[in-house]
């Protein structure tokens, strides 16, 4: 019997987002060897969050990567993450 087995990177997120951070995640998720992505923010107003989120699951979704969220059930419900 042969077992696969698949390696993955999963990424999380800095606690600040700074205005490179999109196009970095991008560069990133491009290379296709990123299997997970979490976002992880502290001391954030949920509406700054949720649109953070927002963005970055769309970019998540374009790469076909997992988008999870951090401690926060009620944006993952929102934003319909992965997990």
């Amino acid at each position: 019997m042969r077992i696969n087995k698949k390696k993955f990177i999963y990424l999380i997120s800095p606690n600040k987002i700074k205005k490179s951070f999109y196009n970095d995640l991008i560069e990133i998720l491009k290379l296709k060897k990123v299997s997970f992505f979490q976002l992880r923010l502290k001391d954030m107003s949920f509406k700054k969050k949720f649109l953070i989120g927002k963005k970055t699951q769309k970019i998540c979704n374009k790469y076909k990567t997992k988008f999870l969220i951090n401690d926060d059930v009620l944006l993952a419900n929102r934003l319909n993450s992965d997990g």
